[in-house]
């Protein structure tokens, strides 16, 4: 059997010291700790965007308690974003300050390329060489919905570990996907990631929570819970029931669970009535946006979470904002095609230096990725940003 925990209360840190001695058995003294944590954007601490800082600081003091020989709190941010200054918005790095621990730009510690076994979509992959040169790797993240992955939980967390713009690279497979395939490029990508970079713990953020248009614009959802277990796989099955999904909504999971050898049937989970926790979140996918924001749909073909992060920000702030501009439609990724873009409602703009092979056709932001104010300039100019 393979067990995980869930731990309900009001206090964050408390609630992941308590989930995490459940499952942590080791004799810590000899071994050195990465918490590879989820700061991948700048924004509010404990807004359900990043790992929330009272659950760094809950394993932190877990870890000191068990005399760890060296821990480490990090994370690479995505594409355009400062990692530093990001860990610093969230309020990560003032825990790391005031607990005495290293917080760092996991690309700060250089780079190591690993191929992957049995690869379906990719061969290889650069990563950050701290996830590998520690002893226990425990993910970190927050429990989020995904606009192109379902959910973002554990397993995806440890994307934060690809170098830098290999970032970028799983959301950019063009390939036909195996024969009666469960989910799109991205979840096999992610499975094959999972084959090379795969956390020994995990320890899921249930604090305050993302629902909606996750992984950045979503709505905060406080849900005051810290899923552990020694599978990330096993607590993200778990996170998935709490969020009131299945593996469906997010196939790569099923996808790592079976590659891992679990059968979900195994999954023994404590309390047994924890789903009395358990609340619906809403899905982040471009129907909801159509319906929440009526002027605005969205042609995405391999974009990065850069560029969905900012066109996603860039509608929440600034839709409200062209009231005589008609239908509006944003286009991103390097696999959009002449023919979509043709097809397409209303305004056609260009977000991303990836679409400028259109640019002479249509308005054309640059960027990687842009920030929101250079995507609102560009509609209202009615002309290329492109200083």
């Amino acid at each position: 059997m393979t067990d995980v925990f869930v731990v309900k209360g009001d206090d964050a840190a408390r609630n992941a010291y308590e989930a995490m001695a459940k499952v942590f058995d080791e004799d810590a003294s000899a071994l050195s700790v990465l918490l590879k944590v989820n700061a991948g954007f700048k924004g509010q601490a404990a807004s359900g965007l990043c790992t929330h800082p009272e659950i760094v600081r809950g394993l932190i003091r877990f870890f000191k308690d068990k005399n760890v020989k060296k821990l480490y709190v990090g994370d690479s941010s995505i594409v355009g974003t400062d990692t530093i200054e990001a860990l610093k918005s969230v309020g990560i790095w003032q825990v790391c300050e005031e607990e005495g621990v290293e917080c760092l730009n996991l690309d700060d510690s250089g780079i190591q390329e690993r191929e992957i076994p049995a690869p379906v979509m990719v061969e290889k992959l650069k990563l950050s060489k701290l996830a590998f040169e520690v002893d226990r790797v425990v993910s970190v993240p927050v429990m989020k919905t995904h606009m192109y992955a379902g959910a973002t939980l554990s397993i995806k967390n440890m994307k934060g570990c690809l170098y830098q713009r290999d970032k970028t690279r799983l959301h950019r497979i063009f390939k036909p996907l195996p024969e009666n395939a469960r989910g799109k490029c991205l979840d096999y990508g992610i499975m094959d990631l999972a084959k090379i970079c795969y956390a020994d713990y995990a320890l899921v953020d249930g604090t305050v929570c993302m629902e909606g248009f996750g992984p950045s614009g979503g709505t905060p959802v406080e849900m005051n819970l810290a899923v552990a277990s020694k599978s990330p796989a096993a607590a993200d099955i778990v996170c998935l029931r709490l969020m009131g999904m299945t593996p469906a909504d997010a196939p790569h999971i099923d996808l790592v669970r079976e590659n891992k050898g679990l059968n979900e049937s195994d999954i023994r989970v404590f309390p047994e009535d924890y789903l009395k926790w358990s609340k619906r979140f809403v899905r982040a996918s471009e129907q909801d946006l159509g319906l929440n924001y009526p002027q605005f749909s969205m042609l995405e073909r391999g974009a990065c979470s850069g560029c969905h992060a900012a066109i996603l920000q860039f509608i929440r702030y600034h839709h409200g904002d062209f009231p005589g501009k008609g239908r509006i439609t944003i286009a991103c990724g390097n696999g959009l095609k002449e023919e979509e873009l043709r097809a397409a409602e209303g305004e056609v703009v260009l977000v991303g230096n990836c679409t400028a092979n259109f640019r002479d056709r249509y308005l054309f932001c640059k960027g990687c990725p842009p920030v929101p104010s250079q995507i609102k300039r560009t509609i209202e100019g009615g002309k290329t940003y492109d200083d």
